[in-house]
Order: C-alpha cells, then structure tokens, then sequence
C-alpha cells in the first residue's frame, strides 16, 4: 500500500481542504464563509474516513491469509 501522502485522493483532498479554508476567510458574504468551511470539513473527514476504510480492509485480509497459513500447517 502506497503511503496516504502518495495517492491522488490526498491530493484531492488538500486542494478541497485549502480552497475551503481561502473561502471561508474571506470577508462579505457570510454565506461563502460557511460553504468554505464546510467545504474543508467535508474533504478532511471523507478522506480520513477512506482511508482508514482501505487500511481496515488491508488489516482483515493479512488477518485472514495468516489464519489460512496456520491452518495449513497444522495439516
């Protein structure tokens, strides 16, 4: 597995978390603020959220290769 700094979706995600924070710190249109901030909320948690789901399912499956191979020796 590639380190989460190498892969697209990080890079994704960070241009959607900066483009969020420079929204949201402009100054007028309150509403723009918001959609900045929750724009930058959005793209940190869905990344954490991917990830941790694609490292979970590495983990289950090393898990399950381990458990066939001590299986197989005690045969």
């Amino acid at each position: 597995m590639k380190p989460g700094i190498k892969t697209s979706e990080f890079i994704i995600s960070l241009v959607g978390m900066v483009g969020g924070v420079v929204l949201a710190s402009l100054e007028g249109n309150q509403w723009t603020q918001m959609i900045g901030a929750l724009l930058a909320a959005v793209c940190g948690g869905s990344y954490t959220m991917g990830r941790s789901l694609v490292k979970g399912k590495e983990a289950t499956g090393a898990a399950q290769v381990q458990a066939a191979q001590a299986l197989a020796k005690k045969d």
